[in-house]
């Protein structure tokens, strides 16, 4: 007797994922048919025949959206990954042939893009000057999120709230420390976390890795800090 379940991976139209990753995203038939340049109908076409291919509904017509189902939602969080990959090939296969060349979008923290990246990508840059590097600054979880989408490359973060779909492939050790004016009290002496009792403090703002990472030690030292300014 012939076994009737799906032994292989099913075959699937490239450009019907690519419409429906866009579907996904806009969830409006009409929107996306402009955006991927094909008629209301054909992309009707290219979720039926995929959903014909799963044998599974990914969408749920409510009016005019278009609804990721579960399976739908599955798909589409797997198919982002892949699709990033997939579109990184040619890349790699030309890096290959002529050398390392392209362009990497590069998203880091406040703290990254001004104290670390400097001198790492000065020296990439030399090593490596047929590369275009794209530094796109901001807050780690905004730019967590970007690399989730799949808009950067690479990112340089001071949180380990990672997404799913990602990891770390290097640590950069740091410190933080205290500083003060010649003249203040504390300065030049080896503190106790008693001492800081009662010290103004100028802390980065509330998004800010370094500051959490900060808040955290003084709760376990049981400080508690007066802040008179933010720096972002």
């Amino acid at each position: 007797m012939r076994n009737r379940h799906r032994t292989s991976l099913p075959d699937m139209d490239f450009r019907h994922l690519r419409t429906f990753l866009t579907l996904a995203r806009l969830g409006n038939f009409s929107q996306t048919g402009q955006h991927v340049g094909l008629s209301q109908s054909a992309v009707s076409r290219h979720i039926r025949a995929l959903e014909d291919t799963l044998g599974l509904p990914l969408f749920q017509r409510l009016g005019r959206r278009a609804v990721l189902t579960s399976a739908g939602q599955t798909l589409r969080t797997r198919l982002e990954t892949i699709m990033r990959e997939t579109e990184a090939v040619p890349r790699v296969i030309r890096d290959l042939a002529e050398g390392v060349q392209g362009d990497i979008r590069i998203g880091a923290s406040i703290t990254a893009a001004h104290a670390v990246l400097p001198a790492l990508l000065g020296a990439y840059r030399r090593r490596y000057p047929k590369v275009a590097l794209a530094l796109q600054p901001g807050n780690s979880a905004d730019v967590l999120e970007t690399l989730a989408r799949g808009e950067i490359d690479l990112a340089f973060v001071g949180s380990d709230a990672l997404p799913p779909g990602t990891s770390v492939v290097a640590e950069i050790p740091d410190q933080v420390l205290f500083i003060a004016p010649p003249a203040h009290p504390l300065a030049g002496r080896r503190l106790r976390s008693a001492d800081l009792a009662g010290c103004d403090f100028i802390q980065r703002d509330a998004p800010s890795d370094t500051r959490a990472l900060v808040g955290r030690w003084f709760q376990a030292e049981r400080v508690e800090p007066r802040t008179v300014m933010e720096v972002g």
